[in-house]
């Protein structure tokens, strides 16, 4: 009887057992969590590969589905919709790039000396001091040009070794488009081989997750693929009337930075404020006004429109994931913060908020 009691109480040895189990346990899905971890950041460069062939399909998605509600074959929409993007691509490099280019080339010339003119002038100021003195334009200006290129190495670098090469690049671009491409014409297929690995009872739930995520991606590619062509288009306007040189290029710019939300647009709008503080404080006021006026029309009206229905993003916290991943990989990290956290969100809210909430 006395060791039976011992074996019921719990400093006994059966809660010993019990206590040395739970520790093994939770020893083994650390050990499991490590792995897999440690999987994940090996094959980081083919999640990313992955997930922007999932965008590019999704993309296209949006037009093939259509084209395939009015009767026309997968294959054969994905081919129709491909020859109209080629087609609005040559045709905007016919129009614009002989403009944009020569924009470019100008503001590589012209951002450098500005930023020079513009520390010369702080340095100026500041030599009244004693014992303080300007640099000369020259050096101050081969410093600023130093520092801006070495900036956009480490912006464009990041923990991502194979796509930070140009090889692995320009190979990481194609898979992307054929495995997007392919993607978009048998969707189905795929979706049947991922509910395949649940377990049967959760494959209705499952199966709805990955049709909201899916949902999700195409409204979120589409609004702001037409976010970045309005904006690019407001900004290229608001800088031409106010006479800031390059303005193409420069809208082109916040066009694209505009992929980026909170981040991009503060981007974008640097070189502009750099070239118009050199034409005058007044101008650089109103540039300033300017891209505040087109950020809050794009925050109030145009983006509301675009998401409308999509799961909503908290703003602090799609910055802080925003900074999470520019840290961890650098400036792709930072393209696909935002679609990642929107999947992330619905996955969380399909497959675990909701079954805590029915079981409660």
């Amino acid at each position: 009887m006395a060791t039976a009691d011992r074996l019921g109480e719990p400093g006994g040895e059966a809660g010993r057992g019990g206590t040395l189990g739970f520790v093994a346990r939770a020893t083994l899905v650390v050990i499991l969590l490590w792995a897999v971890a440690n999987v994940v950041w090996l094959g980081r460069d083919l999640l990313f590969i992955a997930f922007f062939a999932v965008l590019v399909a999704s993309f296209l998605s949006i037009f093939v589905d259509w084209l395939e509600a009015q009767g026309v074959p997968r294959w054969a929409g994905a081919l129709v919709v491909l020859a109209a993007l080629a087609v609005l691509g040559a045709a905007g490099c016919v129009l614009l790039w002989p403009t944009l280019r020569a924009q470019a080339i100008q503001l590589q010339e012209q951002l450098p000396p500005a930023l020079a003119e513009i520390g010369a002038r702080l340095e100026q100021q500041s030599a009244a001091r004693p014992g303080q003195f300007g640099a000369p334009a020259e050096s101050l200006e081969e410093r600023v040009r130093e520092r801006v290129m070495a900036e956009l190495a480490n912006l464009l670098t990041g923990a991502l070794p194979l796509l930070n090469t140009v090889i692995g690049a320009v190979g990481g671009a194609l898979i992307v488009f054929f495995a997007g491409l392919y993607l978009a014409i048998e969707p189905r297929a795929y979706f049947r081989g991922l509910i395949a690995l649940v377990p049967r009872r959760g494959r209705p739930r499952a199966q709805r997750a990955l049709e909201e995520v899916g949902s999700t991606l195409r409204r979120w590619m589409l609004g702001t693929v037409i976010g970045m062509l309005v904006i690019g288009l407001l900004t290229t306007l608001g800088l031409w009337v106010l006479g800031i040189p390059a303005a193409l290029a420069l809208g082109v710019f916040a066009g694209l930075l505009e992929f980026i939300p909170y981040i991009g647009p503060i981007l974008s709008a640097v070189p502009a404020l750099i070239l118009a503080l050199v034409i005058s404080p007044t101008t650089a006021v109103w540039v300033l006004l300017l891209y505040i006026a087109i950020q809050q029309l794009e925050s109030n009206l145009i983006m509301p429109l675009l998401m409308k229905g999509m799961v909503e993003l908290p703003p602090a916290l799609t910055v802080l994931v925003q900074v999470l991943m520019a840290l961890l990989f650098g400036f792709l990290g930072l393209l696909l913060a935002v679609p990642v956290l929107a999947a992330g969100k619905v996955l969380v809210q399909t497959l675990y908020i909701e079954p805590v909430a029915d079981a409660a």
